[in-house]
This record gives structure tokens, sequence and C-alpha cells, in this order.
């Protein structure tokens, strides 16, 4: 049976990639397209193989084919993301595909969501630098023109109104600075960030000392350091690591709202 053949060629694709044998697996996971061209999962694993040779143009083929297949791939929008915000500065279609990937993560239990996470956050924060130029040339040129005009107003105004147009202009001043305080760059929460990394943590976890610490950074160093809290030098156990649902919620919504705050330091 075709599909019998295909999935011996996807056997054969996975461990010639987990060996390290790129081209081998490629080979494997394209016999196993001509048997079944319809399966979108041989596509995404061949995406795999392109992903790390950093082929990106037969990754967003490959993943294009995928989730034409079947939009519920959630491998497929995630590699499509990445492929698209490293290779084609496509930051929103890039973050719409994470995004629709992290959605699809709510209805499945997936080992690599935090990845997917990270990989949207990057994103969006590229795509906040590559619209920063262009953003503040416009808040340059309102400024200039508002000013501009209560200039030319203040020439022809009366005593009286002197004073207020000048109190105008500073109002709005005010209002420019604070709306490019509120687009950041800025200077992240402290409590947000994790004691190891000094970065905001995205899967933050407490210890019986009240520290709290990004779940992965901590997770390493008790297994590559020691089982003992970084800060306190108390023994401390994996199992004993309590996460701060309320902090994790709070993170997210801040960095929502704030593209520039990830991968950013104390």
């Amino acid at each position: 049976m075709p599909n019998e053949l295909a999935d011996q060629c996807k056997k054969r694709g996975n461990d010639a990639f987990a060996k390290g044998k790129l081209e081998a697996a490629i080979e494997a996971y394209s016999e196993a397209i001509c048997f079944e061209p319809s399966e979108p999962v041989y596509y995404t694993n061949r995406a795999m193989c392109h992903r790390r040779k950093e082929d990106w143009d037969a990754v967003i083929s490959d993943c294009n084919t995928a989730v034409n297949l079947d939009d519920t791939s959630i491998k497929g929008h995630y590699l499509l993301g990445v492929a698209l915000d490293a290779h084609t500065a496509a930051y929103e279609e890039a973050a719409n595909h994470l995004f629709r990937a992290l959605e699809l993560c709510k209805e499945r239990t997936v080992s690599y969501k935090e990845d997917i996470q990270r990989a949207m956050l990057a994103t969006r924060r590229r795509q906040w630098q590559a619209a920063l130029p262009a953003s503040d040339f416009q808040l340059g040129q309102t400024r200039s023109m508002v000013t501009g005009l209560l200039s030319a107003h203040d020439q022809g105004a009366g005593a009286g109104e002197t004073a207020h147009v000048a109190q105008v202009e500073a109002c709005f001043g005010e209002a420019l600075d604070a709306l490019q305080r509120q687009r950041g760059p800025g200077t992240v929460p402290e409590h947000f960030c994790c004691q190891i990394t000094m970065e905001p943590m995205l899967d933050p976890v407490t210890t019986l000392d009240g520290i709290t610490y990004e779940r992965s950074a901590l997770k390493e160093h008790l297994s590559k350091v020691g089982k003992f809290d970084p800060v306190t030098r108390r023994a401390l156990e994996p199992h004993q690591l309590v996460p701060n649902l309320a902090l994790k919620e709070a993170i997210g919504a801040y960095l929502q709202a704030n593209p520039w705050a990830y991968e950013s330091p104390l």
C-alpha cells in the first residue's frame, strides 16, 4: 500500500534527521511525498531539514503546502512564521502564522510551545524595530507642523491670547513626549525579569524562598550547577517549583503592549 511505503520513508527520514544526515532525510521525506502527496507531516518534516540548512525558500514552500493541506498544522504555521521572519522580513505575516500556531497549541499538548512563543515575540520585536524610523519621522513631522501653525497663530494673536497659545504648545509637546515614551524602548519592570537571565520571563516559577525565575533557566541551573536556589543557596528540588500564573499573565500582557521589551535586559 502507498501509505505503508510512505510511512517507511518517513521513518527512514526520521532516523537520518536524528543522526544529522540532512540530505538523506530530505531524500527520504521527498520519497514519502511521492507516495502520499496529501500528507502535510511529510512536508513539515522536510521543512525541518531545510530549516537546519537555512534554506528558507524551501521551508516556505513546504510549509505553505502543509498549511494549505491542513490549516491546523502547528508545525507548518510555526516553521512558516520562522522562515518568513528570517528570510523575507514579512513580520506581520510571520507573526500571524506564529500566533495561529500558539492558538492551536491550546487544543493540543505541544512540547515546543515555548519555542513558538519566543519566535512570535522575537518577530514582533523586529516588526517594532522596522517600523520605528517611520514612526519617529511621523511624530517629528507632526510636532514641526503643529508648532509652526501655533507660531503663525501667535504672531497674529492679541496680547491676551499669547499666553494661551504658549500653554497649548506646551500641552501638545508633553502629549507627544508621552506618546514617544509609551512606544518605547523603556525599562522593563525588575520583577518581570528572571534573576538568572535578567530577561522578561515567559514561564515564571517561584521557589520556597519566594524568588521567581524563568522555569527553563532554573531547571538548567538545577541540573548542571546544583540543586540549590541560585540567590539564597538553599537546597531546592525541581518538584518544589510553583508556577506563578498571575505574574505570567501580567508579563504576557506587558509584552503584548510593549513588543520592544522582549529580550530586553534590566
